[in-house]
């Protein structure tokens, strides 16, 4: 019997972590699938324990990729599948038990091309295991109803992590998408998430969170980059790929704001030591937008003052860049001096992702946590994990309490919105990064 979803596990040197991740997958309340397992070179015992597996598990293939590429790897898997949808499990994270029978369900009631869900993000085992709830969007009206990004395009940025849902298969075959093949094991998610992104016709976001993504791997592709222009060649084979395809005229806005937004991300998730080497390679790269006929029109201030600043020069962005960094260990400073702190208390400004990171590091410090303070005026009066959330000028009067501005897209607006309204500098910690939050959160959590 054709399986019903085939779930592509890349791998290359996946042990210990890698055990946890197949027998999750294994052990699916699904059962009619197939385990795709693609291993790119591993010689720390990972093969052997997938042929053990295997020997008791015919859904079990094992496969090999000499490319040394997890985009080759991928594309290899799609290429094997015979299941109706493809999943795809990194060799790190594992699922929880349900995933794929309730997110098959719903694929199929709403014949799906790509499916998505919201996610946790851990890090620990065992009893010292964190898991942080995520979602794919903070807007509740973008769940459970069909999305399509040529009718709708502010909809191109919904998606979240590439891996959280499903994929019909023959959608990935008829529109020959496949990832960039391209030597390493990070980034090649971001074509792949945009052109799934733009080319199906029915998206669908499921409110449920059954993926959980370890943060705490050291020797994870993303928190220890091999090549430092990684981020930078994956959009340029995003921009081939759009133009190859006729959609680079519809879509060119979307992809400069994917762009910008990312390989600036990029820099503030590396470690010290390689940041002033990238500043060079993100200069010369924003250096060659100049000829690109672009609006900018769907940049936001924090994309718009980087060009800005590069386009001073290089010497500037590097003193924007330090400078930012700056202001984030000063946030973090501030939070740390306030946990548990009886005579300072805290209005998280935003709802959204960073806000309940940062609401379970300070409930677990003792933080004395008043209210989220938001812009939407549909959450207002609304209780979110327990906390009130109150219009922004409801806090204002309270002149010893530390605003916490928590929203990687409207950051600078928010700050710019508390100084008008006459908090103190002082008073306001920004928190703009969601990944940085949970290294912080990591870091700090004990």
């Amino acid at each position: 019997m054709r399986p019903e979803v085939s779930v592509i596990m890349y791998v290359k040197n996946g042990m210990p972590y890698f055990k946890r991740a197949l027998e999750s997958v294994a052990a699916q309340s699904l059962q009619n699938i197939e385990i795709l397992v693609i291993d790119g070179g591993s010689t720390d015992g990972t093969i052997e324990y997938t042929k053990q597996c295997r020997d008791t598990d015919s859904r079990i293939r094992l496969l090999f990729s000499e490319k040394g590429s997890v985009g080759a790897q991928f594309n290899l898997g799609v290429g094997e599948a015979a299941g109706e949808y493809i999943g795809i499990v990194e060799s790190d994270d594992y699922i929880l038990p349900e995933m794929y029978e309730k997110e098959l369900a719903c694929a199929k009631k709403y014949h799906c091309d790509v499916l998505r869900a919201d996610n946790m993000v851990f890090f620990g085992d065992g009893d010292k295991e964190v898991c942080l709830r995520t979602k794919v969007s903070n807007k509740e009206g973008d769940y459970n109803r069909l999305i399509c990004a040529s009718r709708e395009p502010e909809n191109v940025l919904i998606g979240g992590s590439f891996w959280t849902g499903l994929y019909r298969r023959t959608f990935l075959t008829e529109q020959d998408i496949r990832m960039n093949e391209s030597p390493g094991a990070a980034y090649q998610d971001f074509g792949f998430l945009f052109l799934t992104g733009v080319l199906a016709e029915r998206i669908l976001l499921m409110p449920e969170a059954f993926y959980c993504y370890r943060k705490d791997n050291p020797n994870s592709s993303c928190n220890r980059p091999d090549r430092l222009e990684m981020p930078i060649a994956e959009y340029d084979f995003l921009e081939n790929e759009l133009k190859k395809r006729g959609l680079w005229k519809q879509y060119k806005e979307h992809f400069l704001l994917w762009k910008i937004r990312n390989e600036r991300w990029f820099y503030f998730n590396l470690e010290e030591s390689m940041k002033e080497s990238y500043i060079k390679l993100l200069y010369q790269d924003l250096e060659t937008l100049k000829g690109g006929d672009f609006t900018f029109a769907l940049l936001h201030n924090k994309e718009t003052e980087l060009l800005y600043e590069a386009s001073k020069g290089e010497e500037q962005l590097g003193g924007y860049l330090r400078e930012k960094d700056r202001i984030w260990e000063e946030s973090m400073r501030k939070i740390e001096e306030n946990k548990g702190s009886e005579q300072k208390q805290i209005y998280l400004f935003g709802a959204g992702n960073i806000g309940r990171i940062l609401q379970h590091f300070l409930e677990k410090q003792k933080g004395i946590l008043l209210a989220y303070a938001d812009n939407g005026e549909q959450l207002w009066g609304k209780v979110m994990n327990g906390l009130k959330v109150l219009r922004p000028q409801d806090g204002l009067e309270d002149k010893d309490a530390l605003f916490i501005v928590c929203s990687e897209n409207y950051a600078c607006e928010i700050y710019k919105q508390l100084r008008e309204n006459g908090v103190d500098q002082y008073r306001i910690a920004v928190c703009d990064d969601m990944d940085s939050c949970i290294r912080f959160v990591m870091k700090n959590d004990r």
